[in-house]
């Protein structure tokens, strides 16, 4: 801090004194370095992709509800039998 100076008085106050009024001229002042136009925070791509696929989970309908009711009704009538070969190629199908 080059506005830290001591005083010349001879009194018993004898300290350090900064100079605020200079200090607030200089905060007043421009920069040296002007700001871009572009400068400020934003949104990246993936973000913006990640919310148009949350978007598009939230507006898919429900249809899974009625499949699972379907299958719970089979597994209780004892007619469900999945295919064990189906269940593998699903499975490798989706990388699981």
């Amino acid at each position: 801090m080059s506005n830290v100076r001591k005083t010349t008085s001879t009194g018993s106050a004898r300290g350090v004194v900064y100079d605020f009024a200079q200090a607030r001229q200089r905060a007043a002042a421009p920069t040296a370095e002007p700001r871009a136009e572009g400068d400020g925070a934003g949104i990246t791509e993936s973000a913006r992709e990640l919310v148009h696929a949350h978007a598009v989970v939230d507006a898919a309908p429900d249809v899974r509800a009625d499949r699972i009711k379907a299958l719970r009704k089979q597994i209780a009538d004892g007619t469900y039998q999945p295919d064990p070969r189906e269940i593998a190629r699903e499975i490798m199908g989706r990388g699981i």
